[in-house]
């Protein structure tokens, strides 16, 4: 990869000192934005220059915002070809191109422009129509813009400026190749600028291909060593997680908790709401009108718990998420790194609180030095230590709640098929505590008798080695696959 060239951030200055349309400092002031975060006043000059720009930054800095700016100012009253757009913001996941849209929207209003969305998951046909009729920026998923184009309804050949963000989880998720086809399809020389958290070896062959010059601006070292994050983790029993989980979801203030699997983030947030806790679950199997309902729901405030997959990791931005628990531990640094980045964004205070059971705390202690975070460790043999209170912790009412999924919430789609919702009900319930009674009983039981031959299984209980007690704890699998996202 050629050596991109660095350029030092310095102290941050007020928007109306940057090169930017005046209708863009209304908007931000409207907004309550008046003074740049450093990412934003390092790249501002080069992006509205035309550089391709190479951007690394914590997660929660500013990145979105100051390649909205960019692209706005770029393309102020201008007016795009149909199926021809001048801007286009590549993204890996529906959910955080919807949040790049909801960001880019009042900007681009201000300045006489048009933003859309192209996402998978969608009416394609809606969107092809939106393209006929001509649109200054698209923000998309890789796979959404190419069955696009593969149609006809959308051509590259005008496009000016190409951002990608998120470059690292494109690389991760698989998405390069195709991210490569459509960098192909743009025209060289034109404007590139890369976005994210962590850039590492991956993202070279992009870079080499594809950015000619490109300047580097990093803010800060990959780590979750953000100074207004707090990190703890807490070495808990199996029998005690449960609790301990329902505990922490019933403090005051919004909080994220992160689970491994799918079937994790289900189970978690049926629980909670078995115990008096509004809690939601979000991942990748859950039909696309109902994630963006759910995550509707909690941005409003109208319900304080999301549970998530590592669908919820990256890039999103919800507002005063002051609490991040993994449930299950990070598999690895740049996994921490993104779940705890939901919360202490832009310069708020955050708690980051790992659960690990007896088998997980060497890796989880291998993974926060990685991280270079400072941690609390302490031991929470069961929900009453004192560390539970002093994170904020409450014992829930225990009174079921209504289950938050089951309501539609302003900004949802209109056409919301709750009914394939997979919330909470009293049969799932019911079978999943007996469950429980008869694998606790197992544990009771003798551990030094010898059973007899298929004893357990004649009377409903798990055989060893069957998925008892240890893997319950665990809330789920312990592995997962790119399907679990």
């Amino acid at each position: 990869m050629p050596k991109a060239r660095r350029r030092s951030a310095h102290r941050s200055e007020r928007f109306e000192e940057m090169a930017l349309p005046e209708e863009l400092l209304v908007a931000l002031e409207e907004q309550g934005l008046v003074r740049a975060f450093e990412i934003q006043e390092a790249i501002l000059p080069d992006a509205l220059a035309g550089r391709d720009v190479l951007a690394r930054a914590e997660t929660g800095s500013g990145k979105t915002l100051a390649f909205a700016l960019a692209l706005t100012a770029r393309f102020r009253g201008r007016r795009a070809h149909r199926r021809r757009p001048l801007g286009v913001v590549l993204v890996p996941t529906r959910e955080l191109a919807v949040q790049v849209v909801d960001t880019l929207h009042p900007f681009a209003r201000a300045v006489g422009i048009r933003a859309q969305l192209v996402s998978g998951g969608m009416n394609i046909d809606k969107q092809a129509e939106a393209l006929a009729r001509g649109v200054e920026i698209i923000v998309a998923t890789p796979g959404r813009l190419l069955d696009l184009a593969e149609r006809g309804d959308l051509m590259l050949d005008r496009v000016e400026s190409t951002v990608i963000d998120e470059a690292d989880h494109m690389a991760d998720l698989g998405f390069l190749p195709d991210v490569a086809t459509i960098l192909q399809a743009v025209p060289m020389g034109t404007q590139k600028m890369l976005f994210s958290a962590t850039l590492d070896g991956k993202v070279e062959e992009i870079v080499d291909r594809f950015l000619v010059d490109p300047v580097s601006h990093e803010t800060a070292p990959v780590a979750a060593a953000v100074r207004t994050m707090h990190h703890h983790v807490l070495a808990i029993a199996p029998s005690a997680k449960r609790e301990i989980t329902a505990r922490l979801a019933a403090r005051r203030g919004r909080t994220l908790l992160f689970t491994r699997t799918q079937l994790g983030a289900e189970r978690v947030a049926q629980e909670l709401v078995e115990v008096g806790v509004a809690a939601a679950a979000l991942h990748g199997a859950k039909q696309q009108g109902l994630r963006t309902n759910v995550l509707a729901g909690f941005r409003q405030g109208a319900f304080p718990v999301l549970v998530a997959t590592d669908v919820a990791a990256r890039g999103l931005h919800i507002d005063d998420v002051t609490m991040v628990v993994h449930v299950d531990p990070a598999e690895d640094v740049k996994e921490y790194v993104h779940r705890s980045g939901r919360t202490a964004r832009a310069g708020a205070e955050g708690t980051v609180v790992t659960l690990a059971l007896p088998h997980q705390t060497g890796a989880t202690r291998r993974i926060v030095d990685e991280a270079a975070a400072e941690v609390a460790w302490d031991e929470a043999p069961d929900a009453d230590v004192d560390v539970i209170a002093a994170l904020g912790g409450r014992r829930p009412s225990g009174e079921p709640v209504d289950d938050p999924a089951a309501t539609k919430y302003k900004g949802a789609p209109r056409k919301l098929d709750l009914s394939r919702a997979d919330g909470a009900n009293a049969r799932r319930a019911a079978e999943r505590r007996l469950n429980e009674e008869l694998r606790a009983g197992w544990d009771e039981g003798d551990a030094t008798a010898t059973p007899r031959r298929g004893a357990g299984r004649g009377r409903g209980r798990p055989a060893r080695g069957s998925g008892g007690s240890t893997r319950r704890a665990g809330h789920g699998p312990r592995r997962r696959g790119k399907g679990t996202r």
